[in-house]
Parts: C-alpha cells; structure tokens; sequence
C-alpha cells in the first residue's frame, strides 16, 4: 500500500483491543467510515492497496490524534518490519516465521470479540490456545477470506466467522507456551526452552516435532499441523526427557537396526541438526547419542537428565594417558562394564578411567595364570578359545610382553574345578599329565574336555594347584611303581655314564632303538645292560676319537663325512649338548687305525679306578661312575645333577684332576698316581663330595618350603 500524506479516518470510535494489532484496527475504522472493503476505501482515499504493509498502516494511524497509550498497544501488538525479519512485542522474529496468508482466525475468538489478533499472523502457531482449535483460513462455503473485506464477523458471501466454543486448557500446549513468552498469556515453563529465543524455540520444536511425528525417510518432511505441539511435547521437560521421546521413537521405527553410527539410526534427523542454532544444537545431539545407547543397549531405566552430564571420553585419549593401546581400552572397559558401544568414538565415561587402570594392574601374566591353575601355559589359549578365560593384549604398546589374564577369571575356573563330580574310582585313576602323556593329548585339550564334564574323574588330590588335583578315570588299574630293578637293567643315568654321552644324546639313541627296549614308568626309565654294553663296545662320539688322536671332534666328523661315512646320531647347529656318533670300525679304518684312541690303557689309572669305585658306593652311592674313565675325561653326577664332578687324566704328569661342583659350590683336588698312598685321600674326597651333596641339597629343599610358603599365602 502507497498511503498520501493525509488524515484516512474522520472518527476513532472503537478503542484497539489488548492484543489487536495496527492492521486490524485499521480495518476496523475503515469499515466505521462506511467502506464494506479496503478496496472501496483505498479508492476513496488515494490508497493503493497491494499489501498488508504494517509498518506503513502504523504510521498512518500514528498521524491521527489518537491516545498515545493507544500507539504503544498497537506498535506493541503489531508484527513490524525492521531489516530482514519483523519485531513483536519485543522479540525479534525472522522473515519465514511472519505469515499474512491467507488470512486466518480463530472461530471462538471471534465469537467473543470480532477483532483481529496479534499472534495470528505467527506461523507456527496453528491452534488457538484458548479454544485448542485449528485457526480456520476458510469461511463456511469453503473460500479464503482475503485481506481487502474488512469484516471479522462475516464472510462476504455471509457465512459467520465466529462461533461459540468453550474455553479449554487441555491442547495446544505450543501456542500456550509461545503466547506466555508474548506476554498475550499466563507464562508456562518448558526447562530447555525458557533461556532461548523464542525464534530459535520456534524452530527445534518443529524440527523435533517432524522429526518424531514421521517414519524414517531420507529427504526431510514438510512441517505439518502437529508438528510443533508434538515438537514442544517432547522439549517441554528436561534433557532425559527429550532422549526417551527419541528413545520411543527408535523403538518403534529402528527395533534390530544394526548400523554402526548415530545418524544411520536416526535417519534425516541428525545430520540436520547442522541446519539449527546453536542454543540448543548440542543438547538436541546428546538426546540422539542417550536414546541410542540406551535403546540398543537395552537399559532397563528411563534416560535421566543427570545422564547428560557424564563426560564421556574417547578411547584414543584414554589409550595415551594410561599408557595403552586402543583395543586394550576397549578390552578392559567391556569387561568391567563400561563400554558403551553406540556412542561410536566416546564409549568411555571420563570418570570410569580410574577404574580401568586399577582393574588392568590387577591382571596377570601367562606364567602366573598357568602357576595358579596347575597346568603347562601352552594350554591357556585352548582355555581362551573354550571362553572360559579371556586373554588381554596390546597393554604395552610396541613391547611383546604377552597378553594379561584377569584373576577373577582364573578363580571362576578354579570354582569349576572344584564343583566337577568325582564319579570314577580311585583304583583306576592316573594324574591328568600322565594321562594325556600316554594318550598323546594336548594339555589344554584334556583340561577343557574336564571342564565340560567329557572325561570322568576319579579323586581330587590336596595341597597341589588347580587342575594339578585331577585324577582321570582309565580303563586298566593304576600301577604302582615299583622301587626294585633288575640286575639286568640300568637307568639313563647309568647309560650316560657308561656311553659318555650327554642325556640328549642318550634319549635319542633310546628313542631310535640303538639301546634294546625300554621299560618306562612316571619315576624312572630302564634300559637293558646288555643293549648298552654293546652299543658301547662298539661306538663313540666323535671328540672321544679326537682326542685319543690329538685333534678336534669337529676334524673328524669333517673326515668321516668326506669319506662318506653317516655318524649314528649326528649334532645339528641350534641342537643343544647333542653328541656326534661313529662306529668304532668305521673311525679306525678311515684312520687306519690298529689300537682303539678311545680306551686308556694305563695301570696306574686302573688301579684308582678300581679303588675309587667301590669306596664311591659305600660313603656316596647315588654318584653313577662309569666302569672305566676314558682318555677324554668323564663326569659323574648324582640322580637329579644336583652334584657333578669330573675326572681328567693327564698322562704327563700321572695325575688324576678332579673339578667338584654342587649348586654353586666349587672344589678341585688332584691326586698323584705315580704313588700309591691315595686311599685315605680318597676317601677324604668322598667324604667332601657327601658333605656337599647335603648342604646343597638342604639349600634346595630350603627354597622349596619358602616358595610353598609364599604360594599358600592368600592373594
């Protein structure tokens, strides 16, 4: 509208109402003027009617001499034009949020008093709060009333505008709270949206209420008629509030959905939250992460606004501060039940990081795990992979130190153990080692099928570890060993002594068949004499050659191997303490050898021999001597090497050296064989090699009780 500098209206009969605004109340006089439409009255004026221009209505009214007191209701009443948006009643609104049509109203308002109102023209609003009705833009015969008839009781074609409609609190909650923000009602409070302007209200209540009020889509819907109340419904509480409405809505549009991500889940909704003011962006995404995690996550409690609080805190920061790597923060944190998986990067809340460095200091290493259950390490894994004990890595970032087991972990294994039913008998039971030794089992095999009740057990020992205590049900009745032997049998011991071989060399020659049958029992195994006897007579290790001959075992073995001769056993590089074996026969025609390098011919060493020997097992029978002492030397220890010495002849002088050496304790001694008065010296020797022996022994059986003390203690 173009307006003349002029007075429009020759009376001012009607005062405005408390919320009419400039261009109601303009309409108002010009139909007291006598006008039936603004059209007539523009052109009785020099107005040129295009627009409903309130700015320019206002100042035309403010040029009549009406009551100040009047301007100030109206300018206050009045969506006015100031830059790009309108003010009304003090509040900044933008340009999208002002709608002038079509023209709309409020059928009971009208009723009560034919007058336009301020709030009308606010879009967002489209239910009138006093009467919780649609505000109508069409009159009964189904035409828009547009801006030109100045009548707010009749339609031009003379239908009624208003009609009676009682007064209601029950509905439009949204035009409720937007009219006590105006200041047009008794305000409401809504906790998240009292301390925001009431645009930025305007637009997260319709964002929230289409959001909730359609199914998932990938293009965002339009806004519809309930999508600010159902908006409003769900900001009008507090933060968990807001979540549970996101919460019910996943329920029923996502139940199952297995996407990784918040804004999979939530469809157009999260990624659109970029769209809106910061005042309460932040909050509005945190409702999305709660809903998520709590959702999938299947919490038995409501969200709650405290929840919105917890700092949650993402895995790589925690994984630097402790010192850890990423996958270990994600192990440590599931475990004890604090890893949310649906809050993508952040699953950790900032204050549960204490508890994940006191729970992974309390974790323990392959050994102690494999000490604790009573059973060899390599059987853990099979533990882990049966899901009885989970195994934690990457705890030292770029350091192999192995992986971690949880005590509690253990002692639940520990508890299966000692509830698994003893329902074999006794008489036939074996020691879970012996058992899968016989049977060639794996440990961890054999103790998984115990644990899932696959072999039957027949006794649980006392005062041993964890699976240590199992007894396993056999076909055959256990044997018991027997202490006594044969004169026709020797132990690996008394072959090694007599073969002068290492223990490595002599279990290879027994596993091959060089030595005749064994007899094996969990306590000892028994070779028989005559096999070692004649597997002696008959071959030597390839350094007993070269040292008879004055030079090295390397030399020979190179010899015998140009030659085309195999050894018996044969040493391989990264194969520890195992000896090179020829025949005798084949070394002495290669050399061309008449007399055997590998015997000591010399009485004077026969003589010490046979003293030494018998007075050995009278005072230290447990030493094995072998029956003669080669050129090459010879050791002679005790059954469990606790106690060695070795015995070295040196032609030259006639002498016998002696190297003593018991856990650490070292002797030497030499005897003069050109004499004979060495038998009391002898037996003085012997008397030091017994001396030894004890005290070496008691030292062991010393430590022993401490680490059996130390075991017992509780952890």
């Amino acid at each position: 509208m173009v307006f003349i500098q002029t007075l429009v209206f020759s009376r001012w009969d009607a005062t405005p109402a408390l919320d009419e605004p400039a261009h109601g109340f303009f309409m108002r006089l010009a139909e007291l003027e006598g006008s039936v439409t603004m059209t007539t009255f523009a052109n009785w004026n020099d107005l040129e009617v295009n627009r409903v221009a309130t700015n320019q209505l206002m100042e035309t009214l403010e040029r009549h001499p009406m009551p100040s007191e009047w301007f100030e209701r109206l300018r206050f009443n009045t969506p006015l034009r100031d830059g790009d948006g309108y003010v009304l009643r003090g509040h900044s609104l933008p340009y999208h949020h002002i709608r002038f049509e079509p023209r709309r109203w409020c059928p009971g308002c009208i009723h009560e008093s034919a007058h336009h109102r301020g709030w009308w023209e606010v879009e967002s609003i489209r239910h009138c709060p006093i009467h919780c009705v649609e505000l109508e833009t069409r009159d009964e015969g189904g035409m828009h009333v547009p801006w030109t008839w100045l009548g707010f009781g009749y339609s031009r074609d003379g239908f009624a505008l208003g009609r009676p409609l009682p007064h209601r609190s029950d509905g439009a909650p949204f035009a409720r709270y937007l009219l006590g923000r105006f200041g047009w009602l008794e305000p409401t409070t809504a906790p998240l949206l009292d301390a925001i302007p009431i645009p930025d209200v305007i637009d997260y209540c319709e964002f929230v209420g289409r959001f909730l009020e359609n199914k998932p889509m990938r293009k965002h819907p339009a806004i519809g008629q309930q999508s600010a109340d159902v908006g409003f419904e769900a900001l009008r509480g507090d933060r968990g509030d807001l979540a549970e409405a996101f919460r019910a809505w996943h329920r029923k549009h996502r139940r199952g959905h297995t996407a990784r991500g918040v804004a999979r889940h939530f469809s157009w909704g999260y990624p659109k939250l970029n769209f809106l003011p910061d005042s309460l962006r932040a909050t509005v995404r945190r409702a999305f992460h709660e809903a998520l995690a709590f959702e999938t996550g299947e919490y038995d409690r409501r969200v709650r606004d405290e929840d919105f609080d917890v700092e949650f805190v993402p895995r790589l920061e925690i994984a630097k501060n402790l010192g850890i790597g990423p996958r270990a923060v994600v192990q440590l944190a599931s475990e004890i039940g604090i890893l949310q998986r649906n809050r993508a990067r952040r699953t950790v809340a900032a204050d549960a990081v204490q508890t994940i460095a006191q729970y992974k200091d309390t974790l323990i290493p392959i050994s102690e795990a494999a000490r604790r259950l009573g059973i060899h390490q390599d059987a853990i894994r099979h533990l882990v992979h049966a899901g009885y004990l989970k195994v934690f890595t990457d705890l030292k970032p770029g350091r192999r130190n192995g992986g971690r087991y949880s005590p509690d972990q253990i002692d639940a294994v520990l508890r299966l153990i000692d509830e698994l039913p003893v329902t074999g008998s006794p008489a036939y039971g074996l020691t879970l080692h012996t058992y899968r030794v016989r049977n060639n089992l794996l440990p961890g095999t054999v103790a998984v099928a115990c644990l899932k009740g696959e072999i039957v057990i027949c006794e649980k020992r006392d005062n041993v570890p964890g699976f240590k205590r199992l007894m396993v049900q056999t076909d055959a009745k256990r044997k018991r060993q027997s202490f006594t032997r044969s004169e026709d049998t020797m132990t690996m011991g008394e072959a090694q002594a007599l073969l002068n071989m290492t223990y490595e060399t002599t279990q290879i020659l027994v596993k091959h068949g060089h030595l005749g049958e064994v007899e094996a029992s969990p306590r000892q195994v028994l070779i028989s004499r005559k096999a070692v006897e004649a597997f002696a007579a008959g071959h030597a290790k390839a350094s007993d050659f070269g040292h008879g001959m004055g030079i090295s075992g390397h030399a020979v073995s190179w010899k015998m191997k140009r030659e085309g001769v195999e050894p018996v056993v044969k040493f391989v590089k990264g194969g520890k303490h195992v000896d090179t074996v020829f025949k005798r026969a084949d070394v002495m025609r290669v050399y061309g050898l008449e007399a055997d390098p590998t015997v000591l011919e010399d009485p004077r060493v026969d003589r010490f021999w046979e003293i030494i020997v018998p007075e050995a097992a009278k005072t230290c029978p447990y030493l094995i001597f072998p029956p003669k002492l080669p050129p090459s030397g010879q050791r002679v220890w005790n059954s469990n090497r606790g106690l060695s010495a070795h015995f070295q002849f040196d032609p030259g002088l006639g002498e016998i050296h002696i190297n003593l050496s018991a856990r650490g304790e070292r002797h030497k001694f030499w005897f003069d064989l050109n004499t004979e008065d060495y038998v009391a010296a002898i037996k003085g020797m012997l008397e030091v090699f017994d001396r030894m022996v004890k005290e070496a022994t008691e030292r062991q059986n010393a430590k022993t009780r401490d680490w059996w003390r130390q075991r017992s203690k509780p952890l």
